[in-house]
C-alpha cells in the first residue's frame, strides 16, 4: 500500500470547541476536512451544516474544492448537513462514498420514543445531487486511503443500545453495519478516523490492520462511541487504544472520560479548529 506524504485532518463540526480568536463554533455531531497529497476529502458533514460553512470559511477552507465525501453512517449528526441547502450547493457534483445500508430508515429510542435519525435526502435526492459509490467492501479510492466498507466484528462488543432501522417486517435492532471508517497510511504508519465507532475503535483498529497489511498505527481520531459507557469499560478500551497507537484523538461520543484518560504524550486535542499533520 502507497503512502500519504503530507496529511493534514481538521475538525470542522464537534462538540468539543476551544477558545479560538476568530469564533469557531461547534453542535453534537462530526465533521473532518481531510488534505492527503493532492486528495480533498469531507469526512461526514455534521449535524445542520452550519459549523461546517462557519469553521470552513474563518480557517481558509474551501469546501468547493473537496474531491470526496466520505459517509461514516447514516446517523443525522454526521449527515444532517446535506439537508443545508447552501452546503448542499457547495458540494453538489461530488463523489459520495458511504456503505449501501446508510439509507436504511433509522431511529433512536429517546425517552421511551422513537425518533427519526437517518438521512436528510432520499437516495433519489443524493442521486440526483452527487455522483455515490456503495460498498461493503473496503476500497482504496486514492493513493494511500482506503475507505473501511463493513467493519469486521472480531469479538469487540459494538455500541448500538436504543437504536432500530425499520424494515418492511417492522422496527429492529440496528447493528450498524454501515459505520465505517478512514485508513490513511502515512508515513508515520495509519491513521484511523473514525465518526462514532458503532462498530467498536478496536474492531475497527484490527480491520485496518488485516486489510491494508499495515500494523503500525500512528494516530486513531475521531468518535469512540464511550459516552454512555461504564468507567472500567472505558479504561480498558483507552489502556488497549494506548497499547496500540502513538497518537489518540477522542472526539464527538467520546465523552470527556475516554479524554482524561489519554496520557498526555499521547492525547490529541481532536475538538473544532484543531488540526492533525503528518509530514516526512
Amino acid at each position: 500500500m502507497e503512502q500519504v506524504k503530507k496529511l493534514k485532518i481538521t475538525v470542522l463540526s464537534d462538540n468539543f470547541t476551544s477558545t479560538i480568536i476568530p469564533p469557531l463554533i461547534g453542535e453534537w455531531g462530526f465533521s473532518a476536512y481531510i488534505e492527503a497529497d493532492d486528495t480533498r476529502i469531507l469526512y461526514d458533514v455534521g449535524n445542520s451544516g452550519l459549523p461546517v460553512l462557519h469553521n470552513s470559511k474563518l480557517l481558509g477552507i474551501d469546501l468547493s474544492k473537496v474531491d470526496y465525501i466520505v459517509l461514516s453512517h447514516g446517523h443525522s449528526d454526521h449527515t444532517g448537513g446535506l439537508g443545508n441547502k447552501e452546503l448542499l450547493d457547495i458540494l453538489k457534483g461530488k463523489t459520495i462514498i458511504a456503505h449501501p445500508s446508510i439509507f436504511e430508515k433509522k431511529f433512536l429510542n429517546w425517552g421511551g420514543k422513537l425518533q427519526y435519525i437517518g438521512l436528510p435526502l432520499t437516495r433519489e435526492e443524493i442521486e440526483r445531487n452527487f455522483n455515490l459509490i456503495l460498498t461493503r467492501k473496503p476500497l482504496e479510492f486514492a493513493k494511500g486511503i482506503i475507505f473501511s466498507g463493513e467493519v469486521k466484528r472480531y469479538g469487540y462488543p459494538e455500541y448500538n443500545s436504543g437504536l432500530f432501522k425499520s424494515e418492511e417486517e417492522g422496527i429492529e435492532s440496528d447493528h450498524l453495519y454501515d459505520d465505517a471508517a478512514l485508513f490513511i497510511n502515512s508515513v508515520k504508519g495509519l491513521v484511523i478516523l473514525t465518526g462514532c465507532g458503532h462498530s467498536n475503535v478496536l474492531n475497527i483498529i484490527n480491520h485496518a490492520k488485516e486489510i491494508t497489511g499495515v500494523n503500525k498505527i500512528y494516530a486513531v481520531l475521531g468518535g469512540f462511541h464511550l459516552l454512555s459507557s461504564e468507567a472500567q469499560h472505558v479504561n480498558d478500551v483507552i489502556n488497549k487504544l494506548s497499547s496500540e497507537a502513538v497518537k489518540i484523538g477522542p472526539a464527538h461520543c467520546s465523552g470527556n472520560l475516554a479524554k482524561s484518560l489519554v496520557s498526555k504524550d499521547r492525547f490529541i486535542d481532536f475538538g473544532v479548529g484543531k488540526s492533525l499533520e503528518v509530514v516526512e
